[in-house]
């Protein structure tokens, strides 16, 4: 196969065309992919109707697969390496847009990196459009390289050595209270993460923040919140964000240590939007121990 990686973005994101993930890619081919990953940071392969089986085989050449949390939107006629984002049921019903269920997937609409309320954070998310709405629905991805490199040498210093705490139960108490039960929240207690992360390939650094960051450890609550809030207003700037207008077979894959990314609206009422997302687990903590709930 003959790769060509195209830019869509100064800053990062990338086209990837002239491969199959259909088929078993040889590893000369894996290996230019795997470095335009960790180059660009979005990768968007057009013209790629996948199964989940060919999903999960493609994504699991970057490594071990986490499983879908429990939560009231999770589908179980899927597999369990596959997280169905989707306003359709697993009877091919539309959801109505009032659903509780709706109201959970609304989370995605803020900007977060996948799995960082977790102890090892992801490393990869894959998302692959099986029906997509003539409007609205797209995704907004945002370079937390770019928008480290372009923060003062002075803001720089300062933030080196934070430690933010994630909580899923703070995110989505950002949507509307009581959406976990006792039972998830106690089985996804707050964790610390660094604030500022290392590529471990090449080196760059990052901030990493986003809706699960709840505060930053050893600040007042709410001093920490609004450095977080200022922070994560300048990383996602118009000149950090590559918006994808997404197209049915289009698979995207991101590096959650470089990138935020969110879900824009679309007008749930009327229009199916079908996406199965896979996710591979990260490599060690960022940070030493966990807090307690």
């Amino acid at each position: 196969m003959s790769v060509t990686v195209r830019r869509l973005h100064p800053l990062f994101a990338a086209e990837i065309r002239g491969v199959d993930l259909g088929a078993t890619l040889d590893e000369a081919t894996f290996g230019e992919i795997h470095a335009a990953f960790t180059e660009h940071s979005v990768l968007v392969f057009p013209d790629q109707p996948l199964s989940d089986e060919r999903q999960v085989a493609f994504s699991r050449r970057f490594g071990p697969l986490e499983q879908t949390t429990s939560s009231i939107a999770r589908n179980d006629t899927v597999a369990r390496e596959i997280a169905d984002l989707s306003n359709v049921d697993a009877e091919g019903r539309m959801i109505p847009a009032d659903d509780r269920r709706m109201l959970y997937h609304s989370g995605n609409q803020l900007w977060h990196s996948d799995s960082s309320f977790k102890p090892v954070p992801a490393l990869a998310s894959l998302l692959s459009a099986r029906e997509v709405p003539p409007e609205g629905g797209e995704t907004e991805f945002a370079s937390l390289r770019a928008g480290w490199a372009a923060l003062p040498e002075p803001t720089r210093r300062r933030l080196e050595d934070l430690v933010a705490v994630h909580h899923f139960a703070y995110s989505r108490g950002l949507i509307a209270p009581g959406l976990l039960t006792t039972e998830q929240d106690a089985a996804l207690p707050p964790v610390r993460q660094a604030l500022v992360r290392v590529d471990p390939v090449n080196g760059r650094k990052a901030l990493y923040l986003g809706s699960h960051a709840s505060h930053i450890e050893g600040m007042p609550v709410e001093e920490g919140r609004a450095l977080l809030r200022d922070l994560l207003a300048f990383a996602t700037q118009p000149e950090f964000v590559y918006r994808h207008t997404w197209r049915v077979g289009d698979l995207v894959m991101w590096d959650n240590r470089a990138v935020l990314h969110r879900g824009r609206p679309w007008d749930a009422r009327r229009y199916r939007r079908v996406m199965h997302r896979t996710t591979v687990a990260g490599e060690g903590p960022t940070v030493a121990a966990a807090v307690s709930a």
